[in-house]
């Protein structure tokens, strides 16, 4: 048997910073600390108090309406444990508060919620530094400054840029509520990268190449309710290549510049999207790109389906399928699919496999080491670093998938597949750590030690 480690840092910044160094400063007071949670209230039975008021303490910046949007519970609804569970991890997947508690304080047969939170640091330049491709040869470094809730509405307002391998710079403004009256939400952004080529198919034909890329997009939705948002996107990308061989860009100066349209529907109903216990997630997306004459004209068309099931003993089975075909005209060499980059199955780690579509499917059977709770750090002089959340899972997980050409059929034997088990670890500022091990390939012979960041599903 061979065994291979691969350890995998797609971005560190701000967020990533705070929760290692949480990691090494807290760690001997973990499992010491008193579990400040309030999660269940058990004093009150289910569906008897009527909700006649909500009240929110704790947040100097944040308006109350960018919780109070968040939440099932409303006023005149009837109370109940789950609902009151589930609108604390819907606060708390704002990702603007370290801690979030509701309280209820009962009254003759009423009640009023008293939502309380503990804001983070909203306001910060951050490093930037990682590796690209799973290659640590493939570095890159720099900095940017991030305001999460500008003017206390959520609006993000970001600017950042690297160097080194792939380097880049972008800025981006997202309004989550532009429009009251009509619940419209809009993004920009506009963005300079130059990216080392990763089709397989273009660096058959000689030394690989950078594709050079300039343009921006911006994103109008509107949100129907707690659950269904849509929204339309034009995006504007000039692309060029440095080698300009046939088949690198579709336009034969070596250039691609073209408009697309992105018309996506999500229904989301999970609890917290960093790390789901419970819900359903749906996103819908039809994409064309080209408008008007030019050399790209196609379409694709993409599903992205998670479920998260909760079961005995607080454990929970987590599903994700998804998919993305096109049609139309063709499809260039850097608009094509892959495993093995952004969507990794692990077992087969390291394998890149090139397609014009792709389908792919992962599972988790997760079991609570540690439920995920709060610890008060007092002596910390630092406020927005005080509360801090934790849980410690054990995952035994199953992947598969592949990709393929329009031409060619979808066959069993072409699917890469792989399982293992693991650890997750959840820290404060939405931060999940991952090591795991895993077997792939024929026969599930070889194994892999990955350790990776962010939820795999």
């Amino acid at each position: 048997m061979s065994v291979q480690v691969y350890f995998f840092i797609d971005e560190i910044h701000m967020k990533s910073v705070i929760a290692l160094a949480s990691i090494l400063f807290f760690s001997g007071q973990i499992f010491a600390a008193q579990d400040s949670t309030r999660v269940m209230p058990e004093e009150y039975p289910d569906s008897t108090l009527r909700i006649t008021n909500i009240i929110f303490v704790g947040n100097e910046l944040t308006k109350d309406f960018v919780m109070e949007r968040e939440m099932s519970l409303k006023v005149g609804s009837l109370l109940t444990k789950e609902a009151l569970a589930y609108d604390i991890n819907r606060i708390y997947s704002l990702q603007l508060f370290n801690k979030v508690d509701i309280n209820v304080i009962p009254d003759s047969g009423t009640a009023t919620l008293l939502v309380s939170v503990s804001e983070r640091w909203y306001f910060y330049p951050f490093p930037i530094a990682g590796i690209k491709d799973h290659t640590w040869s493939h570095i890159y470094y720099g900095a940017g400054v991030v305001h999460t809730n500008f003017r206390g509405r959520k609006e993000l307002v970001s600017m950042q840029f690297a160097l080194g391998y792939d380097p880049h710079a972008s800025v981006r403004y997202v309004n989550p509520l532009v429009d009251p009256e009509n619940n419209l939400y809009f993004s920009t952004r506009l963005s300079y990268s130059v990216q080392r080529n990763k089709s397989l198919l273009s660096l058959s034909a000689g030394p690989n190449f950078d594709e050079k890329l300039w343009g921006g997009d911006a994103t109008l939705g509107k949100r129907f309710s707690l659950y269904s948002t849509a929204a339309a996107t034009l995006e504007y990308t000039h692309l060029s290549v440095t080698d300009n061989l046939a088949g690198r860009t579709l336009s034969p100066d070596g250039a691609d510049q073209f408009f697309a349209l992105h018309a996506t529907y999500v229904y989301d109903t999970r609890d917290l999207s960093e790390y789901s216990r419970i819900g359903t997630l749906g996103r819908f997306t039809l994409s064309k790109y080209g408008l008007g004459s030019g050399y790209v004209d196609y379409q694709r068309y993409s599903i992205d389906f998670r479920r998260f099931i909760p079961m005995y003993f607080s454990t929970g089975f987590a599903l994700r399928f998804f998919g993305s075909v096109v049609q139309g005209g063709t499809v260039p060499n850097y608009g094509h699919t892959f495993h093995g980059y952004g969507d990794r199955i692990r077992g087969r780690f390291k394998t890149v496999v090139e397609g014009e579509d792709i389908v792919g499917t992962k599972a988790e059977f997760r079991v609570p080491i540690i439920s995920p709770r709060y610890m008060r750090l007092d002596e910390v002089p630092i406020e927005q670093f005080r509360d801090v959340r934790y849980g410690l899972y054990f995952v035994v997980f199953g992947d598969a998938g592949t990709v393929w050409y329009r031409n060619d059929p979808l066959a069993l034997n072409n699917f890469l597949s792989g399982f293992g088990a693991g650890v997750h670890l959840l820290l404060s500022y939405s931060f999940v750590a991952r090591c795991e091990y895993a077997f792939g390939g024929p026969g599930f012979r070889n194994g892999e030690l990955i350790l990776d960041l962010g939820a795999a599903l």
